[in-house]
């Protein structure tokens, strides 16, 4: 019995070890690209649906989404909102923890803040992981090379949201940067 209680014990270790593996190979798959470009679609609780884009170098990136823009670059964060004719800036240590805030990290950050587990879903390797104070979960489900992610669904309470990678590829254009002057009418708030 004892020994049927280890094997399972070392079956669960090696699986969650699998888990934040599948994470580690995305990260290592998306640094080769060097600088890439991700597109991608985010469906709300199954009410509505919107796409977006994001460009990552480095530590540095952009992310579009409807009519909302994040610019991180050289450590600063330029929030802008248009439909409020607003820039927040703010240290890019603010930056969540989700892929559409922080893209250049997301993965590390995940095994940070949630327990991993590995599965299988339709035939893809995912990961499912659960808030160290279980508010929350995500499982991100890999493509069929399962070197990059497909999907990732976040889930609180009875709310989710799903992103859906259309796209992940290497991307000869540098990120896009701020440009004050591009958003001259608008309201600028410093909160640096």
């Amino acid at each position: 019995m004892r020994r049927l209680v280890f094997a399972i014990f070392i079956s669960l270790c090696s699986f969650s070890a699998s888990a934040e593996s599948l994470l580690d190979s995305f990260e290592k798959s998306l640094t080769a690209l060097g600088a890439y470009k991700v597109c991608f679609t985010v469906n709300l609780d199954n009410s509505y649906t919107l796409a977006g884009e994001y460009v990552v170098e480095g530590a540095d990136f952009y992310v579009r989404l409807g009519d909302t823009e994040l610019y991180v670059t050289d450590g600063v964060k330029y929030d802008v909102a248009t439909d409020r004719r607003e820039v927040v800036v703010d240290s890019a240590q603010s930056l969540g923890g989700d892929i559409l805030s922080n893209p250049a990290s997301a993965f590390a950050r995940l095994k940070e803040q949630y327990n991993v587990s590995q599965s299988v879903v339709d035939g893809r390797a995912t990961a499912r992981l659960e808030s160290k104070d279980g508010a929350q979960s995500a499982v991100v489900v890999a493509d069929s090379s399962g070197r990059l992610p497909e999907s990732i669904v976040y889930s609180q309470s009875e709310s989710f949201v799903k992103i859906t990678f259309t796209s992940i590829a290497a991307s000869s254009e540098s990120v896009p940067r701020f440009d004050r002057s591009k958003y001259a009418q608008y309201e600028l708030v410093d909160m640096r």
